[in-house]
């Protein structure tokens, strides 16, 4: 995990990410993210607290730096 994306995501976001926040970040729209949690394929864990998601910063990180790997494999 490169941790200047981690450090970048707690100083812009703090450590949970909202919908609204991840759909920023991974620049979709908020319904997309919904389709996708509620399909189970979004790719990062989801933390729940009630009926509200939350995603840790740290997962997100993770998960960018997956995708800039994949992309990078590609070329």
């Amino acid at each position: 995990m490169s941790l200047l994306v981690h450090a970048y995501l707690l100083e812009k976001y703090g450590p949970l990410l909202t919908v609204a926040q991840l759909s920023e970040v991974l620049h979709l729209a908020p319904g997309t993210v919904r389709n996708q949690l509620s399909a189970r394929t979004l790719g990062i864990p989801v933390i729940r607290r009630g009926q509200i998601p939350y995603f840790h910063s740290q997962d997100v990180a993770v998960y960018l730096d997956k995708i800039r790997t994949t992309l990078a494999d590609r070329a």
